[in-house]
């Protein structure tokens, strides 16, 4: 159903005009009818085919919408039942969205309860941690690849709790990053102030989805308490050892006056305005990771993924073994070292 509010929201965002459905198009439509009402998607409503001026020019393409939703339809696919059998979206995810707020109904259940004797009782339930790759909260606002998955998430968070979990469903903002500074920059507006905004912007289009997340765990990785942890863990890996300074070639970009990732490098220009990007040597704190490759590794045994993301989590991990070989110069009273290794993981 989020999908589809989804594909409908875009819908509105495009004017319709009228034009009838090919014969081929028509068995299309019905066909995903028919998967729709299978799922219990469409509550009996047909999609049509509708054609729109892309962004005002004379190009036409096909769209699909529904019949309850643009007042704009043409010839319908299917036949279709009374109006009244349709859901009601204005009236129905409004007010049970309120009651959810306002009951506190997604809000992660205490394990330890203190009773008034003095005795503690702690939850017999299991426990899910369901957590989302926090969105980065950019100025355009959601688009329609965040609700694809964290639709699937929410599907999952909403069954462990109808099965006596205990299920712990928050959110946050991924919030630092180059637009933001960049806005700042060209603006002259504070990062914190377009930042918020977006946040807020954000919060207001998931929770017009209806996503069953407790709210009172949501965090900003801007948030001066977040960061305070953060130096926290960096201060830990420091005296562990783990962290330590060298020169490291990294992608360096004058314009953006910072370094980017593998990611953000596109055929040598920054992803972000396009501007020259050069390899370059630089004194960077870098983290031993390596020194916990067989960990990791281990770690990965007995996990229930998907072939895909287990060899992503290998390559990642980049565990290698060799041998250290030292081979004499004639004539001279020195040795070459050649280190042979062999891949284990990726």
């Amino acid at each position: 159903m989020k999908f589809l509010l989804a594909t409908i929201m875009i819908a509105q965002l495009a004017s319709a005009f009228r034009a009838p459905a090919t014969t081929s198009t028509r068995r299309f439509i019905q066909s995903q009818n028919k998967r729709a009402a299978a799922f219990g998607v469409l509550n009996g409503e047909s999609l049509t085919q509708q054609k729109y001026y892309h962004h005002g020019s004379l190009r036409q393409q096909p769209f699909l919408t529904t019949r309850r939703h643009m007042s704009d339809t043409v010839e319908e696919a299917a036949p279709a039942p009374a109006a009244s059998t349709g859901y009601p979206f204005a009236s129905i995810e409004p007010k049970w969205q309120a009651y959810w707020k306002e009951n506190d109904t997604f809000k992660t259940p205490e394990r330890r309860t203190t009773n008034e004797d003095g005795t503690v009782t702690k939850s017999k339930n299991k426990k899910k941690y369901v957590l989302d790759m926090f969105p980065y909260p950019s100025g355009a606002g959601l688009h329609v690849g965040h609700p694809e998955g964290y639709t699937a998430s929410d599907v999952m968070s909403r069954y462990w709790r109808m099965t006596s979990h205990d299920v712990l469903h928050p959110i946050g903002w991924d919030s630092f990053g180059l637009p933001a500074e960049q806005f700042a920059i060209q603006t002259g507006t504070h990062p914190e102030v377009e930042t918020k905004k977006n946040i807020a912007n954000f919060k207001r289009q998931l929770q017009m989805l209806g996503f069953s997340y407790d709210w009172e765990k949501e965090v900003a990785t801007t948030d001066v308490e977040y960061v305070k942890w953060t130096q926290w863990i960096f201060l830990q890996l420091y005296k562990k050892g783990l962290a330590s300074q060298s020169e490291v070639s990294v992608n360096w970009c004058p314009a953006l006056g910072t370094v980017l990732s593998n990611e953000e490098v596109i055929n040598g220009l920054s992803e972000r305005g396009d501007h020259p990007v050069t390899r370059l040597p630089l004194r960077q704190w870098v983290l031993k990771i390596t020194e916990y490759a067989d960990r990791l590794e281990q770690g990965l045994e007995g996990l229930d993924w998907p072939s895909g993301t287990m060899t992503a989590q290998e390559q990642w991990i980049g565990k290698s073994v060799g041998t250290e070989i030292d081979f004499n110069v004639d004539g001279l009273d020195d040795k070459v070292s050649v280190l042979t290794i062999t891949l284990v993981s990726g």
